[in-house]
């Protein structure tokens, strides 16, 4: 695996490990905040979509 330079925007093109080194630095460019944020805006387009359901618990499970 290739090193990268955080201060550095790595290649956008080329070989698998500079798709790699370019994931790597861009997600360590972002805040907590924002990796949350994005989380968020996905899972909200998914479930929009229909390509997640929401997970709801069993009834049976709730009894006491």
């Amino acid at each position: 695996m290739k090193t990268f330079d955080p201060e550095q925007e790595p290649h956008a093109w080329g070989t698998f490990e500079d798709a790699d080194a370019l994931r790597r630095w861009s997600f360590e460019r972002r805040t907590p905040e924002q990796r949350l944020a994005w989380l968020t805006a996905a899972l909200e387009l998914a479930y929009q979509s229909g390509a997640l359901k929401p997970r709801r618990p069993d009834e049976g499970s709730l009894a006491s």
